[in-house]
């Protein structure tokens, strides 16, 4: 009986980091040749990181949906996610091209709930990173969510330094040992490109300091967060005060199997085999 549980929430994983393999189109590439060294002390580090926080959308909330693709933990994904976003609550659905969601995780301080509707199981957990580390080894936080779609790269922070290389890029020291890029256009002003903290190296598609039009999410060089590679073309974003009214809402069945943090990881050992 252990067994056969067991090998059912491997199929709800499965679905869920599979997302949907019939999804529609294929999302853009994002992949950027960053410079190596030391580069050139920054002479004006206020002018920079002005140039980098008008690059960033800081709004309280965020819907939009991701065309997802790539590789998340080594599983092959491709589909649209639905997000909304603030920055300590969070609702992400995986959509099917009919029916039911795959998968709705909602978090906000303290709890966080995996509903499986397709295979009637749900997890609770006590944040978003907590379940999605135990379901596909991505561990993010709604603040480092928001902080990614709204093409700030990483969240809160302190410049403590940076260097030029040529006039084309810019690199901003933060604290915690984090890092921003920023390119200079021809003629153009610096805008950030790429973020990179202990775990991840964040890369982006933009033409100027607006929305993002794609965003790279892959480990950070010399780490093992994860085989994940994986690009969200970004459509439809929409800042707000606050999250939607009941966007936290999820409806459990009654019917619904309960599944613990061990079950969804060793599921997804059975789905990486």
């Amino acid at each position: 009986m252990r067994a056969n549980g067991s090998r059912r929430a491997g199929v709800g994983v499965l679905l869920l980091t599979s997302v949907l393999v019939a999804g529609s189109g294929c999302a853009p590439k994002v992949r950027l040749d960053l410079p190596v060294g030391a580069g050139t002390p920054l002479a004006d580090v206020a002018a920079a990181e002005q140039a980098a926080r008008a690059s960033c959308q800081t709004h309280a909330a965020v819907t939009a949906d991701l065309r997802l693709s790539g590789r998340i933990d080594g599983e092959r994904v491709r589909g649209t996610l639905q997000i909304g976003v603030a920055r300590d609550a969070l609702r992400l659905e995986g959509l099917a091209p009919f029916g039911a969601p795959v998968f709705i995780l909602t978090a906000r301080p303290g709890e966080a709930v995996l509903l499986l509707p397709r295979d009637t199981a749900v997890a609770h957990g006590t944040s978003a990173a907590e379940l999605l580390d135990a379901v596909v080894g991505v561990s993010l936080d709604p603040a480092d969510l928001l902080a990614i779609v709204s093409g700030c790269g990483v969240a809160t922070w302190t410049v403590t330094g940076g260097a030029t290389f040529g006039d084309a890029w810019t690199r901003l020291d933060l604290d915690g040992g984090r890092t921003l890029w920023l390119r200079t256009a021809a003629g153009g002003t610096p805008v950030l490109m790429a973020a990179q903290d202990a775990r991840w190296r964040i890369e982006y598609t933009r033409t100027d300091a607006g929305w993002p039009s794609a965003i790279r999410l892959r480990p950070a060089a010399g780490t093992a967060v994860g085989r994940t590679d994986a690009v969200l073309a970004l459509e439809g974003p929409e800042a707000m005060a606050a999250l939607p009214e009941g966007a936290l809402d999820v409806a459990i069945p009654s019917e619904a199997r309960a599944l613990t943090l061990a079950d969804l990881r060793r599921s997804r050992g059975l789905t990486e085999r």
